[in-house]
Order: structure tokens, then sequence, then C-alpha cells
């Protein structure tokens, strides 16, 4: 099997000099796996994350030696893969950034998000136009921040898909996501319900016959001004994917990876998989490890 690993390297046109350095990884990576007592069939991408680790506390690599090392084992299960000892590549979702490179965002806690939107819920306007602007935003925040949502799947939503009375919002699919059915936290519940029965009302002035939840404007629109405010006091909020990408995270430190993949209207378990090894709960471990000190 080594002689086959070998020469099919050789195929894919790797130099001699390279097949040895690569062996130099994956000898590593064989005795991670006794150490550990696991067998290939069984890795996952998490795994791998702690056998990087492993091999940074033992010889404190530089990342570029760590995404060698990366490549080394991506190529070995590639092999495994073809050959059909394995049936996918766990190595192939994860990703090492040079120092040079900008980090991606950490994921903003439950309680931050919580205190985003007490500190946001409460704020009063001077005309009566921009506290009614001001209450459908309340609505909108939650929605954002509590169920994930973005602005397509707020576009998409229509008054049936509110249950006030069960507390929960059911997102219509799309050509990228599932439809699911979301729980409401207990703070929504009353400014949702004034939304629905006082301030939609007001709106629907402007335009008659809509069934839509927010039928005023792009929904974008309201969720890139929305957002712009939030960022002036909260500065580490970088965004609303970020925000989203923030409430997938937090669900996976709770919920089991098919649960947040419903929640999170993920048609393949893959997409999910992306934010857990993404996730700096579990990666700030990777932010130290794998970019250079300062």
């Amino acid at each position: 099997m080594k002689d086959d690993f070998y020469n099919y390297r050789l195929r894919k046109g790797y130099a001699v000099k390279t097949i040895k350095t690569q062996n130099s990884y994956l000898n590593r990576f064989k005795s991670w796996l006794i150490i550990k007592n696991l067998r290939i069939e069984n890795l996952n991408s998490e795994n791998l994350l702690e056998c990087l680790s492993w091999f940074r506390e033992k010889s404190g690599e530089s990342i570029a030696s760590s995404r060698n090392c990366l490549q080394a084992i991506r190529l070995y299960l590639d092999y495994q893969m073809e050959n059909g000892v394995i049936e996918h590549n766990p190595a192939f979702v994860i990703k090492l950034r040079y120092g040079g490179d900008r980090a991606k965002a950490q994921p903003l806690p439950s309680k931050t998000m919580e205190a985003i939107y007490r500190w946001f819920a409460p704020l009063k306007y001077k005309t009566n136009r921009e506290n009614i602007v001001h209450q459908r935003d309340i609505a909108v925040l939650g929605l954002l921040l509590f169920q994930g949502l973005d602005s397509g799947d707020l576009e998409r939503l229509r008054v049936k898909n509110i249950d006030l009375h069960k507390g929960t919002v059911y997102v219509p699919s799309s050509r990228s996501n599932a439809a699911r059915k979301l729980k409401l936290e207990s703070v929504q519940i009353l400014p949702v319900q004034n939304y629905l029965l006082k301030v939609r009302t007001k709106v629907l002035r402007y335009q008659q016959g809509s069934d839509k939840l927010f039928p005023q404007s792009k929904m974008q629109d309201i969720v890139s001004r929305l957002v712009e405010r939030i960022k002036k006091q909260y500065p580490e909020v970088e965004g609303s994917r970020h925000i989203r990408s923030s409430v997938i995270m937090n669900w996976l430190r709770t919920d089991h990876i098919r649960q947040v993949q419903y929640m999170a209207g993920h048609r393949r378990v893959s997409s999910t998989e992306r934010y857990r090894n993404e996730d700096l709960h579990d990666l700030a471990g990777q932010l130290k490890k794998y970019h250079p000190m300062k």
C-alpha cells in the first residue's frame, strides 16, 4: 500500500523530495492516530483540528508547516477514499490562513445578542413615523438575532407564517435554503404581536392587499440600515452575515448538528459542518496556534 501511495503521488506530479516531506508529516499523523486509538474510517474534521493542534504544541510549527501537514493528510485521505477505505475526506472542509490574511470575526456570544436586543428595543424617537419604523425594526432585529434569518428569509415571510399562539415562525424555502419552523423567544412575542396588530396596519396604507409580513421597502436595505445602527453601539458586529453565522455557531454548541442543519435551513449537512469548523469557540486555539504571534 505504501508503494501504491508513493506511485499515486508520482502520477499526480509530486516530486520525490516533496513526497519525502509528506511522509514525515504522515508518519506523525499515523502516530497520533495510534495514540488516540482512532481509525481513519472514523475520522472527522474536529479530530483533524485536534491533530494539527497536537503537532503545533509538540513542535511549535509555523502556519506554513501546518498547511503543508494538512495538505499531506488531505492527499492521503483522498487516496484512501479513492480506494474505498473511507467514504468522505474530512480534511476537505478545513482551511488554514496565513498570518497576513484577515482572521474571521469571532462569533457573537448569545449574551451579546441578547444585550443588543435589550439595548435596541426601548429606544424612542421624536416623530411618530420614526417610532413606527422602530417598532418594525424591533421585530426584524429579533428574527436576525434569535432565529438567524437573512434578508431573503425575511422577504419571503408572510403574515400566516407567524403563529403567536404557538410562538413559532415558519420560514418558507428558497432555491438555496430549506423550509423550517422555528421557536420565537419569549422576549420577541409581544414586539411581534405589536407589529402585526398595530404597526403593520399603518404600513399597509401604502401597500394595500399585500400579505407579506414586511410589505414595505426591500428587506436587504432595511437590514443593512439596521445593522449599521447597531455597529455604532456594538462595533464588534461586522454585518448581517456575521450575525447569522454567530446564531448558527451558538446553536452548534448546544444542539445536534442535524437539528442545527434544520434550524439553519441548510439543504446539506456539509453546509452546517463548515460553521462548526469555523467556530472560534472550538477554533479559538486555531487563531492562536495557526496565526503568528505579533
